[in-house]
């Protein structure tokens, strides 16, 4: 067989693109090395789905990273992957403050909802945070998914639309 795309590699981003692709016309092969998809890096990700802090600000990696993070519930939904909404807390001590506010103004240049809580509220949010944090920078868009589970879906999803693995 002859296929117009050939896909190399089943991890999420494979997978990813599989799914997109087969959205539209063309035959599409996706060769994976070994026995399912996500048997590499997908599969041992930690699933954080990032919420744009982080990025050096006028980047394409900050660029991407908040779009991608604002579509990732309405992907999910329609891959009927589970996904989480619950923040995150970046947390630091006294001497380690200074790390906090360049996030903070990052995630600010970067348009990206972002806060610094002081040790009670970071309590209300996490009870059983460490001793020594003192403050915490707080992502309320952060998410987690699990990367074994979406690489499976994508894969699914483009077997459907006709892809072959």
């Amino acid at each position: 067989m002859i296929y117009d795309i050939i896909i190399i590699g089943g991890g999420v981003v494979g997978c990813a693109i599989a799914y997109e692709l087969s959205h539209y016309k063309g035959s599409i092969l996706l060769l994976e090395k070994e026995d399912d998809v996500a048997c590499g890096s997908s599969r041992s990700n930690s699933g954080i789905v990032h919420g744009g802090f982080d990025c050096v600000p006028g980047t394409r990696k900050a660029y991407y990273n908040i779009k991608g993070n604002t579509m990732f519930a309405e992907l999910c939904g329609r891959l009927n992957v589970p996904y989480e909404e619950c923040g995150s807390l970046v947390v630091a001590s006294k001497e380690n403050y200074g790390g906090l506010t360049e996030l903070y103004e990052r995630g600010k240049k970067n348009g990206v909802e972002v806060s610094i809580l002081d040790r009670n509220r970071i309590l209300e949010l996490e009870p059983n945070i460490a001793d020594g944090v003192d403050f915490a920078l707080y992502s309320p868009r952060s998410g987690i998914v699990s990367p074994y589970k979406l690489t499976i879906a994508y894969a699914d999803a483009a077997i459907l639309n006709g892809a072959v693995i």
